[in-house]
C-alpha cells in the first residue's frame, strides 16, 4: 500500500481532471487506446479517471473526513504501464469537446510517477542513462556527433558557433547526428542552406541531446541539466536564429526551453526558414522531381504547434510533385507511433500503429511518403520495408535538395 505524494501534480491539470465529462471521443481516435478498446486504462479518458479516483481517494472531501485510502501497489503499477502506453500525439486534445489541454497532463502525469518512485519504465532506463553518458540516447560517443558533416567537408562549410559568429545555428538533434539511416537528413539540410548561401553553422561535438526524451519520459530535473548546457551555449554562440529539422527537438526548443532558461534567439523549424528562403527569392526550386507525394504530419510539429502550411506549401513548390492527402492529415493525422516513448517499452503496439499510417499513404495512390520529422521517418520507412509496400520513404528536404540542385 502507498500514499502518494502530489506535489509533482500540476494544479491545473488536477482541475482539468474534474473537467472530464466521459464522453469517449479520445477512446475513438486515440492510437494507442483504439488499438485495445476492452482495456479502458488504455484510453485517455480511463487514465483521466483513475487519477483523479486516485487522488480523491487520498485527498478529497471524504478523505479529509473519514482519513485518506492507500492505493494498493498493483493498482499503481498498472497506471504507470499504461501511461507510458501512450505516445503523447495529442490527438484526444484535437477531439476533446471540453477542450481539456491533454498533452501537459500527460507529461505531467509522467512527472508525478517518477517523483512518486513509480517510473520510469525498464525499457526506459538505458536511453535515459545514455543522455547522462554520452548526451545522446543511441549510447553513441559524443566524439563521433559531428561525424556526418565529413561527406561534406570538400563542397559545404558548416562553421562551428562557439569559434566563429554566424547568422544561423542548425540544431541538428541526435537521431540525424548518429544514426547512419537518418543521415542524410542532416546532409541534405545543411546542402540547403549552403545553397541558400545562409551563414550557417553547429555546435558539432558539444551538442547535447535536447532533452526531449527526458521530458517525455517524466525526468523533468535531469532534462533541466542538459538544457542548461545548450541553452549556456547558444548565449555563446549568440546567433539570431536556431533552425532544427527534428519535430521533437524544435518542440522542446520552442516550448520547453523558454521554462528552463532565456534563449534570446528565434526558434524555427526547418519547414518554416526554407519556406521563408522560397517565398524570398534567396532558395530557387528549378530541378523536376516528377511524381506523387503525400505527407505524414508529425505530432510535434502538427498538433503541438500548429505547423501545417509549410511543409505542403513547400512541396507545392517544386515542379513536378503532385501532393495527395491522406484522408486523415493535419489536426486529424494518425500517429506515427514512434513518440512518448512507445517504440522503446512498447515495439509491437508502435508497430501496429505505424502499419495503419502506412497503409493510409498506399491508399492515396502516392509514390513518395514524406515528413520533416527523424523518428516518423525511421518508423515509417521500417514499416514499409516490413511490408514491401512500393512507397519510397523520403525526408521533405531530399526532395528540396533535389528541386534546388544541391543534392
Amino acid at each position: 500500500m502507498k500514499k502518494l505524494d502530489i506535489s509533482k501534480l500540476d494544479v491545473l491539470a488536477m482541475m482539468q481532471f474534474d473537467a472530464c465529462t466521459r464522453c469517449g471521443e479520445c477512446t475513438a481516435t486515440c492510437p494507442t487506446g483504439g488499438e485495445a478498446q476492452d482495456v479502458e486504462l488504455v484510453t485517455p479518458r480511463g487514465k483521466i479517471l483513475k487519477l483523479r479516483d486516485f487522488y480523491r481517494r487520498q485527498y478529497g472531501l471524504r478523505a479529509k473526513i473519514l482519513g485518506p485510502k492507500e492505493i494498493p501497489e498493483e493498482e499503481l503499477k498498472e497506471l504507470t504501464s499504461r501511461a507510458y502506453e501512450c505516445t503523447i500525439c495529442g490527438q484526444c486534445r484535437a477531439v476533446c469537446p471540453a477542450h481539456l489541454d491533454t498533452i501537459p497532463m500527460w507529461e505531467n502525469m509522467r512527472e508525478f510517477l517518477v517523483a512518486n518512485g513509480l517510473a520510469p519504465l525498464p525499457a526506459h532506463e538505458s536511453i535515459i542513462k545514455s543522455v547522462e553518458n554520452y548526451g545522446n540516447p543511441w549510447m553513441q560517443p559524443r566524439v563521433q556527433r559531428s561525424r556526418w558533416a565529413k561527406r561534406l567537408d570538400k563542397e559545404v562549410k558548416i562553421k562551428d558557433v562557439l569559434k566563429e559568429s554566424c547568422e544561423v545555428l542548425y540544431f541538428v538533434g541526435c537521431t540525424a547526428a548518429y544514426d547512419p539511416n537518418i543521415r542524410d537528413m542532416a546532409i541534405n539540410t545543411a546542402k540547403v542552406l549552403a545553397k541558400a548561401k545562409v551563414d550557417f553553422g553547429t555546435l558539432g561535438n558539444e551538442e547535447a541531446c535536447c532533452g526531449s526524451t527526458l521530458l517525455r519520459t517524466g525526468l523533468v530535473e535531469e532534462a533541466r541539466k542538459t538544457a542548461n548546457k545548450n541553452i549556456a551555449m547558444f548565449e555563446e554562440a549568440a546567433p539570431s536564429l536556431i533552425v532544427t529539422s527534428c519535430a521533437g527537438c524544435y518542440k522542446t526548443l520552442k516550448q520547453d526551453y523558454p521554462k528552463i532558461g532565456k534563449v534570446d534567439a528565434r526558434i524555427a523549424h526547418i519547414t518554416e526558414y526554407v519556406l521563408e528562403l522560397i517565398d524570398s527569392g534567396r532558395l530557387k526550386l528549378d530541378g523536376r522531381v516528377d511524381g506523387r507525394v503525400t505527407f505524414h504530419d508529425p505530432c510535434h510539429l502538427g498538433r503541438h504547434n500548429k505547423l501545417y502550411d509549410q511543409p505542403r506549401r513547400i512541396l507545392e513548390s517544386i515542379p513536378g510533385l503532385e501532393l495527395v492527402e491522406m484522408e486523415r492529415n493535419r489536426e486529424d493525422a494518425r500517429c506515427c507511433g514512434a513518440g512518448g516513448g512507445v517504440k522503446t517499452a512498447f515495439p509491437d503496439l508502435a508497430q501496429k500503429i505505424s502499419s495503419m499510417r502506412v497503409e493510409d499513404a498506399e491508399r492515396t495512390g502516392a509514390a513518395i511518403l514524406t515528413t520533416s520529422c527523424p523518428f516518423c521517418y525511421q518508423s515509417l520507412k521500417a514499416t514499409i520495408e516490413a511490408k514491401g509496400s512500393k512507397l519510397r520513404m523520403m525526408d521533405i528536404m531530399e526532395l528540396v535538395a533535389i528541386a534546388a540542385d544541391a543534392a
